[in-house]
């Protein structure tokens, strides 16, 4: 009995959608240009996106550290760090 159940159950298929569901979408909040008519519309969108694409476009750097200098910070501050935690835990814990 169960596995006849099964079968139906799974034989069935939600109904399709009534064509007037379809025609009754909303309209798009925002104005919209026909297919070929693309750039009529200005977009805020495509506008920051030229903005944010020429302010990021090729950085200059003058004052580049060079990786000597960087692997230094980076030995220097995690040094430091690790110091003051070990110093921290003996002078608590010890």
């Amino acid at each position: 009995m169960q596995a006849q159940r099964k079968i139906d159950m799974t034989a069935m298929s939600a109904p399709a959608p009534a064509p007037e569901d379809e025609a009754r979408v909303a309209p798009p909040p925002f104005p919209t240009a026909p297919a070929g008519e693309a750039s009529a519309i200005p977009s805020p969108a495509h506008a920051l996106q030229e903005r944010l694409e020429s302010a990021f476009a090729d950085p200059v750097v003058e004052n580049r550290w060079s990786p000597r200098q960087t692997l230094a910070l980076l030995v220097f501050t995690c040094g430091a760090f690790w110091g003051a935690v070990v110093g921290g835990a003996i002078h608590f814990l010890g």
